[in-house]
Order: C-alpha cells, then structure tokens, then sequence
C-alpha cells in the first residue's frame, strides 16, 4: 500500500500533487522526491498546479522510480510504519510504563517531522535533522542527545526488520561521550534537619509519604500504590499483609528480637520485570507508626497516602480511587513545602533536593547498620545503590606508619 492510494477521483494526478483544506479554503500542494511539501500560492487553478507538478516530474523525477515505489508495498510513509513498530515494541519488550510511553512519544516527534515522508527515501540526514531538532536546544544534555539516538537505532533496526528501509539512517551516528565530572549528581542532597523541617510543615498526606519512604527507602511509584491490607501478596500490588498478633521477629543485625505486626510486600514498579523487584519488608514499630498516621484523616479509602480532592476532578488514569495520589502529587507537594520554608532558596531549582532524596536520606542511615540495601531497594545490583549510599565528601584513607628501609 504505498505510497498511499489515490482518494477516487485523483488516480491520474501527476505524481506529488496534492489537495487539502488549509483555514477551510482548498490549496493545493506538491511533495518532492525528498518529502518536502510545498504550497501552490491561494487561488492557483487546477490545471496551473496540473502543468507545475508534470513539468517538475519530468525534469527531476526519474519515472521507473516512481513506478517502482507504486509497487513496494514495504515503502510506505514514515507514520504508517510508527503504528507497526509501537505494536512490536509493545508485544516483544518488556519495558516498563514510562520507558514504553516515552518511546511512544518519541515516535510521535519523528512523525511530526518526517511521518509524510516515504520509508525508503528516510536518510542519514533525517537523523540528524531529528537529533539537531531536539537535541541542540539550549539546556538539553548529552543524556538526552544520547537517549534520542537509541531511540532512533532500536526504531530503524524495527523497520529494517520490516524490510521499511534499505540502509540503517542512524548507523554510524555517534554517542557524545560524558565526561567523568558531568556524571556527578548536580542534586543537592536533603540532610536530616532539612527533613524534620519540612515535614513538621508538611500536611497529614505528606507525613505519612515522608515517614514511610524514610522508613522503608522506596520511591513514589510504590508510596501511592501502597495499600493498608492485602488478603495476601500479588504481583503488581503493594500493601500490607497484617498478623493476628505482633510477633517477635528475630534480626540477624542487631542481633535482637524486634516487634512486628505484619509484612509490607513492594513490587517495585521500574523493574517489574526482575526478579529482585519483589520485597518483603517487616512491618516493624516505626513503620506502623507511620501507616497509623495515615488513618487519623478518617477518610474510607484502601490506600496509605491518600487526601480529599479540592477540586471535582476526575479520577487519575493512574488511579482507581478518587483520594487516591498520583506519584506526581506526591513529588510536587514536597517540593512545594520545601520553597514555601525558603530552605534551598540559594539554589536553582533543578538542584533543589526532590521527595525521591528521602531515599538516599534513608539509605544511607540504614548503611551504617549492615543492611543488605541492594535488597531492601529492590535493585538488581550493588552499583545502583551505590549511587544513593556513596557521600559526595573527600574521604581520607588513613594508612600504616610504614617506612621504607632499602
């Protein structure tokens, strides 16, 4: 089917020529050979735009090209091709929410571009034209320079699998290399007055978030999907199973008994697909504490965090509840309280510390105490958690008075 067929009527139009409303008067239009849409000037007659195009082919067109592209069936515009491989990508990887939902949007931005162009005749330099559009802006990174063109390496090996393109226009392309001191976090770090500060401010909503977080070191995603009681763990939940009795749980740690009255189960939402994204974590007398909290609003609703809407919105697409919070809410009712205290007003705002640093504030509190935190985290291996429990001060190893003797 491509290029697209002929609206009934227009089957001997020369080939590139084109009509559509534009501000509700008919203009017509012709595509080149290299996709670019030109405009006949408003009030050009038919036969004046018939004539343009005919002329155009001839000098610049090679006719058995033309014709060979009617019979390619794989040689379609660029936003049919979008659809296909959203499907693939969608059915073949398992990638988590927002990974598959920015690959989406990053095909949307390439059919913004180039989605009228013909597969076959997509180029090295609509790669670069793509890159340059939304990677060169002021403020953009070489992250995101980097993120953008292993989007567009995994979508042109889809559409050469697809037989879409002949030769890969991304290939060859290379990463911007980041240096050593540009992979430093530029986050400012939350210390443990900042937190009591804030949270002495925060509402009822926001203690509850802050607490748990502290206490079990996780993360937005599975703070607002956090349930008072589960009947028992399930993938893709998290909540609380409860005892019918506090029990005396033993700690290989503190080598002591500790009180527990139930178990909280995480199945953290950015590695769903990993084994190491299951955790079960003692419900221990902080953590209760916590939870506790959260029932002091006397609203009916199953989850921890939870608040009564001010405005009668409708029901988050995130949410099945209408008290409870997005992940979003959540970040930004944090942040707004830390600006309204003027704590980090020296910084910028992009280094202010965010809700997500209550982790690293945890993290590295519980280090001290021999934790395995790679499990607790939920992280697949110690170089992630490394970032949260590595300290940005210069650390002086002190060694032996040795001297050397020849």
């Amino acid at each position: 089917m491509a290029p697209r067929r002929r609206v009934q009527g227009r089957e001997e139009w020369p080939e590139g020529l084109h009509k559509k409303a534009v501000r509700g008067v008919d203009r017509y239009f012709f595509r080149n050979e290299k996709g670019k849409d030109v405009f006949f000037p408003e009030g050009t007659s038919f036969i004046d735009a018939y004539h343009a195009a005919q002329s155009y082919n001839e000098m610049y067109r090679d006719p058995a090209s033309i014709f060979a592209s009617k019979l390619d069936k794989y040689n379609r515009p660029l936003i049919d091709w979008g659809k296909v491989i959203i499907g693939r990508v969608k059915s073949e990887e398992e990638l988590g929410e927002n990974a598959f939902n920015t690959f989406v949007k990053d095909v949307e931005r390439l059919n913004v571009l180039f989605g009228h162009v013909l597969s076959k005749e997509i180029t090295s330099e609509h790669a670069t034209d793509y890159l340059n559009h939304y990677c060169v802006e002021p403020g953009k990174s070489k992250n995101v320079y980097n993120r953008k063109l292993s989007f567009l390496n995994k979508y042109f090996d889809y559409l050469m699998d697809e037989q879409g393109v002949d030769i890969h226009p991304s290939s060859g392309k290379k990463f911007k290399m980041i240096k050593r001191e540009e992979k430093k976090k530029d986050r400012a770090d939350l210390d443990k007055d900042a937190y009591l500060k804030i949270y002495d401010a925060a509402p009822l909503w926001l203690k509850v978030a802050m607490s748990i977080c502290l206490q079990s070191t996780h993360a937005v995603k599975e703070l607002h999907r956090l349930k008072h009681k589960l009947m028992k763990p399930k993938e893709g939940e998290c909540g609380c199973v409860w005892f019918k009795e506090p029990k005396q749980t033993w700690c290989d740690i503190s080598k002591q008994n500790v009180m527990t009255f139930g178990t909280m189960y995480i199945h953290r939402h950015k590695s769903q697909h990993k084994k190491s994204s299951f955790v079960a974590i003692p419900i221990t007398p902080e953590l209760k504490t916590a939870i506790d909290l959260s029932k002091t609003d006397r609203l009916v609703c199953p989850y921890i965090v939870r608040r009564k809407p001010i405005k009668n919105n409708k029901i988050s697409k995130y949410c099945d509840h209408r008290f409870q919070m997005t992940s979003n809410n959540i970040s930004r009712g944090f942040s707004d309280v830390r600006d309204q205290l003027g704590l980090f007003d020296h910084l910028p705002k992009e280094r202010r510390p965010t809700f997500h640093e209550i982790r690293r504030l945890s993290a590295k509190a519980l280090k001290s105490s021999g934790q395995n935190l790679t499990q607790r985290m939920a992280h697949a291996d110690e170089n992630t958690t490394r970032i949260y429990t590595d300290t940005h001060d210069v650390e002086w190893v002190e060694v032996a008075p040795l001297s050397v003797n020849l």
